[in-house]
C-alpha cells in the first residue's frame, strides 16, 4: 500500500494526462525510459503474457475432452451394465418351480406324487439396512414359525450379496404358519412366500434307498448347477439325483418391479415353466414291498439289524426288487428335518441311509462257488464228472519245514465227489482242489481264478443307474504286496476259491455274476430306468439293456453248473425251495466276517430253472448259516413272485 502514494506523485510530476480525445500527446507516450522499470513494478495489475493465457487455455479444454471421453465411455462403453444394474435395484426375478418328473413301477403303480407347498424366503438385497429393522423382523419370523430366534438369525446374517444373497428359511409351510406369515408379511421387508413342490413318496421306507430324496443347494450343488436358483431343491441320493437333469424340467420365471424399499409394485413379465420327464422302472413294487417284508420279519424275529437283497430279471439286467435295512423314510427329507434328526439318522451305527445293495462290499462265501465252477471247467481243470475224495479237509505241509502242515477244514467230509455234488452239497475240498490245485489237479491259480472273478463284473462296478455304487475287490499276488507287503501264498488261493481272504463284492454284483451264469453267459449293467416318458406318459426313450461280457464261458459248461445249482435245491443245502410252484436254482453261502463271531448269511436264487425270469441274491449280516436264515427270505420272495406274476 506503501507504493500508491509515490505513484501518484510520478503521475503528478511527469503531467501525465488522460483524456478521451481521439489524439495522444507525445509527452503521454515518451515516458522516461529510465522510470519505466520503477514504474512496471508499482503496476496495480500485470496482463497475462500470451503464452500464459494459451497454456491455460489447452489445459481447460483437455479437461474438457478427458470428460466428456470419459462421458462418452460411461455411457457406450458401460452404458449397458450400468443399465442392468439399474433394472436389477427396481426388478426381481422370481422363480416359478416346474412340475417335478413322476416316477412308476413296471405297471405303472406310482411311486412319488407333487404337492403344492410353500417356503419362506429371505433376500439380502431388500432387507433393511438398520440393523434394529431386522432384528424385529428375525423375533417376528422366529414367533411365527416356532423357530429358536438364533437359528433364524444365524441364517439371515450368512446373507451375501454376491455369493449367498438368497436363503430358505422354512420349507413346506403348514397351513397355520402360511396364514401367520401372510398377514405379517407388509411389515416383513425383504421376506416373501415362495411357491414350491414337495415330494411325496408312496410307502417312503419300502423304496427309500432307490427313489432317494431331494434337499436345498449347497455351495457344491450350486458350483455344478450354475442355472440353478437358490432357493431350488435338487436330488440328493437315489434316482432323484441319478436323473436330476431329465426330472427337474426347466423353471420359469415372475420378473416384477419393486420400489425404492423392495416392496412388490407390478408384475412386469412371466416365463412358464416345462415339466420335467418322468421314469418307467423295471421294478416290481409288489415284489418290492414282500422283499422288504420278509427281511423285516426275519431280522426283528432274529434281533439282527443289517440285511439287503436284490432281484433282477437275468434276461435283460432290469432290477426287479432291491432293499437294503434298515432303512429310513424318505419323507422326512421333504419337511424341513430338524439337525438332531438328521444326525440321528447319520450316527445310527446300523447306517440306514446307507444302500448296502450297491455300496456294501462283502466275502460272498460259498455263493462264489459257481462262478469258480464255471471258471474251471473253462479251463479244463476238471470234467463234470472228475471225483474228487473229501475228507473233511485238506491238509498242505510247508515246502520249506515239513514239520508245518496247515488244514484247510471242511464244513463235513463229503466223500467222493464230482462237480454237480460239489456245487449241490457245497464242498470246499473240491473248490480248494480246483480253486488252488492239489495232488494231480493244477487248479487255476490265483491268475486265472482272478481274471475270471473279474469276467463275472467282481472289482469294477457295474454301471447301475444309481449313485455310490463300490466295484469290490479281487486280491492278486502284486495287490497282496503292494497293500500288505507280503508275498501271495498257496493258503490264500484256497480262501478264495471258496469265495472267502480278502475278496468283497456287492449284493448286486453277485447277483449280476450268478445271472451271467444261468442266462447263457451275458453278463448285464443292472439297470432301475426302462423308459423315459413324458407328463402324459408317452415314452420319449426306451434304454435298451447293456451287455458288459459275454461268451466268456461255453453254454455247455454254465449248463453243469445250473444243473449243480438245481441239485443244491433237490438234495443239498437250498432243499427249503424246494416245495416252490415252479422248479429253483440255489447257492447257499456262510461268508465269515474278520472280527465277528456270525458269519454273513447268503443265498442265491433263480428260477423257473429252464427259462429263468428272476434271479434274486439275499444277504443277511452276521446271521449264521445261509440255508437257515437267509434262504427263508428268498423262499418268501419267490413264492409271493410266482403266485402273482406268473401270467405277466
Amino acid at each position: 500500500m506503501d507504493r500508491l502514494p509515490n505513484f501518484k506523485k510520478e503521475l503528478a510530476r511527469l503531467r501525465l494526462r488522460r483524456t478521451f480525445k481521439e489524439s495522444i500527446e507525445p509527452e503521454e507516450i515518451l515516458l522516461d525510459a529510465t522510470k519505466a522499470p520503477e514504474l512496471e513494478e508499482q503496476k496495480i495489475e500485470v496482463p497475462i503474457k500470451p503464452r500464459t493465457f494459451k497454456t491455460f487455455l489447452g489445459l481447460i479444454i483437455g479437461a474438457l475432452l478427458i470428460l466428456a471421453g470419459q462421458a462418452a465411455y460411461l455411457q457406450i462403453v458401460k452404458g449397458s451394465q450400468y443399465q442392468l444394474l439399474a433394472e436389477r435395484n427396481r426388478t426381481r426375478s422370481w422363480p416359478i418351480f416346474a412340475s417335478r418328473g413322476i416316477i412308476y413301477d413296471r405297471y405303472l403303480t406310482q411311486l412319488v406324487y407333487n404337492a403344492p407347498s410353500f417356503d419362506l424366503v429371505v433376500t439380502e438385497q431388500d432387507l433393511p439396512r438398520a440393523l434394529a429393522d431386522r432384528q424385529a423382523a428375525v423375533a417376528a419370523v422366529s414367533e411365527v414359525l416356532g423357530m429358536p430366534l438364533n437359528d433364524t438369525w444365524e441364517q439371515v446374517e450368512k446373507l451375501d450379496f454376491k455369493n449367498n444373497p438368497t436363503a430358505t428359511i422354512a420349507s413346506s409351510l403348514s397351513h397355520e404358519k402360511l396364514l401367520a406369515l401372510e398377514s405379517r408379511l407388509p411389515e416383513l421387508i425383504g421376506w416373501r412366500l415362495e411357491k414350491n413342490i414337495t415330494r411325496q413318496y408312496v410307502d417312503g421306507s419300502y423304496f427309500s434307498h432307490i427313489l432317494g430324496y431331494l434337499g436345498k443347494l449347497d455351495a457344491t450343488d450350486k458350483e455344478k448347477n450354475p442355472d440353478y436358483f437358490l432357493t431350488e431343491k435338487i436330488g440328493k441320493q437315489g434316482l432323484e439325483m441319478f436323473y436330476e437333469k431329465i426330472l427337474r424340467g426347466q423353471p420359469g420365471q415372475h420378473l416384477i418391479e419393486v420400489d425404492a424399499l423392495g416392496k412388490f409394485k407390478r408384475e412386469a413379465t412371466e416365463e412358464q415353466p416345462q415339466d420335467g420327464q418322468g421314469l418307467i422302472l423295471g421294478l416290481d413294487a409288489g415284489l418290492q414291498r414282500r422283499l422288504y417284508e420278509g427281511l423285516e420279519k426275519t431280522l426283528r424275529g432274529m434281533k439282527l439289524k443289517r440285511a439287503a437283497a436284490v432281484a433282477l430279471d437275468p434276461q435283460s439286467g432290469s432290477v426287479l426288487a432291491m432293499v437294503s435295512w434298515p432303512s429310513f423314510d424318505n419323507n422326512l427329507f421333504s419337511q424341513d428335518l430338524a439337525i438332531k434328526d438328521y444326525e440321528q439318522l447319520v450316527n445310527d451305527p446300523a447306517q440306514p441311509l446307507f444302500n448296502r445293495v450297491v455300496s456294501g462290499q462283502y466275502a460272498p462265501g460259498s455263493t462264489a462257488k459257481p462262478l469258480i465252477a464255471s471258471a474251471a471247467l473253462q479251463e479244463g481243470v476238471v470234467t463234470p464228472t472228475t471225483k474228487i475224495f473229501d475228507s473233511g479237509e485238506l491238509t498242505l505241509v510247508n515246502q520249506y519245514n515239513p514239520e508245518i502242515v496247515y488244514h484247510f477244514s471242511d464244513w463235513k467230509a463229503h466223500g467222493v465227489v464230482d462237480m454237480y455234488s460239489a456245487i449241490a452239497q457245497s464242498c470246499d475240498v473240491y473248490f480248494y482242489t480246483i480253486g488252488g490245485g492239489y495232488g494231480k489237479i493244477e487248479g487255476l491259480g490265483i491268475e486265472r481264478l482272478a481274471k475270471y472273478f473279474k469276467l463275472f463284473g467282481f472289482s469294477s462296478s457295474l454301471g447301475v443307474d444309481l449313485p455310490g455304487e463300490n466295484g469290490g475287490l479281487v486280491p492278486s499276488s502284486d495287490w497282496k504286496e503292494k497293500t500288505k507287503q507280503e508275498q501271495w501264498y498257496t493258503g490264500d488261493t484256497y480262501h478264495l476259491a471258496i469265495g472267502q481272504g480278502d475278496l468283497l463284492v456287492t449284493p448286486l454284483q453277485l447277483a449280476a455274476a450268478t445271472a451271467a451264469v444261468v442266462n447263457g453267459g451275458r453278463l448285464f449293467s443292472p439297470h432301475l430306468v426302462d423308459k423315459i416318458i413324458d407328463s402324459d406318459k408317452n415314452v420319449i426313450k426306451t434304454l435298451s439293456p447293456k451287455i458288459l461280457q459275454q461268451g466268456f464261458i461255453d453254454e455247455k459248461n454254465l449248463a453243469v453248473v445250473k444243473e449243480g445249482m438245481r441239485q443244491a435245491v433237490t438234495r443239498g443245502s437250498a432243499r427249503l425251495l424246494n416245495n416252490l410252484p415252479v422248479a429253483v436254482g440255489a447257492k447257499t453261502g456262510t461268508a465269515q466276517v474278520a472280527g465277528q463271531a456270525n458269519s454273513n448269511a447268503w443265498v442265491t436264487a433263480f428260477a423257473p430253472f429252464d427259462n429263468p425270469k428272476i434271479i434274486l441274491a439275499v444277504l443277511v449280516e452276521n446271521a449264521g448259516e445261509g440255508s437257515v436264515v437267509a434262504a427263508p427270505v428268498a423262499n418268501e420272495a419267490l413264492s409271493w413272485y410266482f403266485s402273482n406274476r406268473s401270467a405277466k
